[in-house]
């Protein structure tokens, strides 16, 4: 249990998929209308991510290995599905400089189940895993949402609330958290 527990510290902020490669992304979905808004709009994209990569990951595993190289539009479809949930609630509409949000939401969550099945590991570290991943991606979501509105209400001048300054505000956010690698 101790190393389980292990594992699930470790892919909450250090190999999770969504910060390492895709907090971009999260920076693109997240839009606010006030912290609280963000906590339950990061709630569902998190309770999302959970269970449309456990089913990507149960389908791809039942998956015969004649049928390996469908795994990938499993992972796909699951979150296609995923973003046209949704989608149909509410969320992921518009688009962040040209690109649907839709689009951008399908990357994070092919990542997450793509990284986790390449580890090869048992039912209870991949439920832990996917679990670990979305509370990562639930406080990725949280940071960046406290941090645009932090900047929006801001006395500084509008040229600094744009997405360099959300930027600037993330890296160093990066190097705070980067101090706490140490406890896992």
């Amino acid at each position: 249990m101790n190393e389980l527990f292990g594992f699930f510290l470790e892919n909450i902020v250090p190999r999770n998929m969504v910060i390492a490669y895709f907090l971009g992304v999260v920076l693109a979905i997240v839009e606010t209308e006030g912290l609280r808004t963000s906590l339950v709009k990061g709630t569902k994209f998190a309770l999302g991510i959970f269970f449309a990569a456990i089913l990507g990951l149960l389908i791809a595993d039942i998956l015969a290995l004649e049928l390996e190289f469908l795994i990938v539009w499993v992972f796909f479809l699951s979150a296609a599905l995923l973003s046209l949930v949704l989608m149909f609630f509410g969320e992921l509409q518009g688009d962040f400089y040209g690109m649907p949000r839709f689009f951008l939401f399908l990357a994070p969550v092919i990542g997450i189940q793509w990284i986790l099945f390449q580890g090869n590991y048992d039912f209870a570290q991949l439920i832990t895993g996917v679990f670990a991943n979305s509370l990562g991606y639930y406080l990725a979501f949280v940071l960046i949402a406290t941090i645009k509105e932090q900047v929006k209400i801001s006395e500084a001048e509008s040229i600094f609330k744009l997405v360099p300054a959300i930027l600037i505000g993330l890296g160093v956010t990066a190097m705070a958290v980067q101090g706490f690698f140490f406890l896992y």
